[in-house]
């Protein structure tokens, strides 16, 4: 996501629109409840809690959009991170929660292509 800052306005590649609703991302295949601030075509602002080692690999779920993201953490702080977004697909699977959630990131993808198929 490309970030411009001119006379202290802040101007983004995509405009981020306020979401306030329940997501869930993925590490590892474990899901983990979090709520989702805002989004954009390119990211989202979520309230998460934060890792001493960002994981490579992130998915996002977004029960509401039905859309599941692969995603690169790019900053992290104050209960929060921004996520940009690598890759999305849509779902059509019954969530069912967090266990849902690691469900559809396991059947839907969107998986890094080095371990696609594995």
């Amino acid at each position: 996501m490309t970030q411009i800052e001119v006379q202290g306005m802040e101007k983004r590649a995509y405009r981020r629109y306020p979401a306030s609703r329940k997501a869930y991302l993925v590490v590892g295949g474990e899901p983990l409840r979090c709520r989702l601030i805002d989004i954009a075509k390119g990211g989202a602002r979520i309230a998460a809690p934060e890792f001493a080692v960002p994981p490579e690999v992130l998915h996002l779920v977004d029960p509401a959009r039905r859309m599941v993201h692969l995603t690169r953490m790019v900053w992290q702080g104050d209960g929060q991170m921004g996520l940009q977004f690598i890759d999305s697909s849509a779902f059509t699977e019954p969530l069912g929660g967090a266990e849902g959630a690691g469900k559809v990131v396991e059947m839907v993808g969107p998986w890094p292509k080095e371990t696609r198929g594995n």
